[in-house]
């Protein structure tokens, strides 16, 4: 039986990184057609995959990364706004540079991706937040900041651009090669704080997002969904 992704085209930005990557791969599996936005890591070309090596520091990237997808796909089914700056830096020491940096990427291109989206026919639109944007941690303000304005961003879209559908992804920690033994503090604390004791593979994160995406779940926008092994059921104190 053939995939409802089939023929369909998805643009993705951050398409290099652990997820990005590994959604693009999920995509294209589906016989989806992928545009896939990257300014760091090479990604391998593969047929129905094109790439848009466009960087967020442009002053017109949003424009730049949809007149792209648009001129080598002809149209847009579907947007995931996966970009992120998760640079950490202690709050004393935000300055307008490292804070704009964190908002333009995190913020600011998706709004305007999503703005563009609603008059290019896309269907729905899925933003990659962080349960960052709920939980305070130190050194993580800005980027913090940066998820929850993306959530809010989602709930107004959902109402503003309808029948354009918005919808958010609230992840938890997600595993990479390497991450047990670059990252021990790190893992092993999120393993004791999290009911289910694991990450998630960047695998699971996919089909997450194929079902968000999909007719399953058409009856909603404006919400945004946690996915991060029971994290946002424990009490902060």
């Amino acid at each position: 039986m053939a995939s409802e992704f089939a023929g369909k085209v998805v643009l993705i930005t951050g398409a290099s990184g652990t997820i990005g990557s590994q959604i693009c791969q999920h995509f294209l599996e589906l016989g989806a057609t992928v545009c896939a936005q990257a300014n760091t890591s090479p990604i391998a070309s593969q047929q129905n995959l094109h790439i848009l090596n466009l960087d967020f520091s442009q002053s017109n990237a949003a424009q730049s990364i949809m007149e792209n997808a648009l001129s080598v796909s002809g149209k847009i089914d579907y947007l995931i706004n996966n970009a992120a700056n998760q640079e950490v830096f202690p709050l004393s020491d935000a300055t307008a540079e490292n804070v704009e940096k964190v908002l333009r990427i995190n913020v600011s291109i998706p709004a305007q991706l999503i703005a563009l989206a609603s008059k290019a026919g896309v269907k729905v639109c899925l933003n990659i937040s962080s349960i960052e944007a709920n939980s305070a941690r130190p050194g993580h303000a800005i980027y913090g900041a940066s998820k929850a304005a993306l959530d809010s961003l989602t709930r107004s879209a959902g109402l503003e651009l309808a029948p354009m559908r918005t919808l958010g992804l609230r992840l938890g920690l997600v595993g990479k090669p390497g991450i047990d033994e670059a990252w021990p503090e790190g893992v092993n604390a999120w393993k004791a704080a999290s009911p289910l004791a694991r990450y998630a593979q960047a695998t699971e994160v996919c089909g997450v997002v194929e079902f968000l995406l999909s007719s399953k779940n058409a009856w909603a926008t404006g919400s945004t969904y946690d996915f991060d092994g029971g994290i946002a059921t424990k009490a902060n104190w």
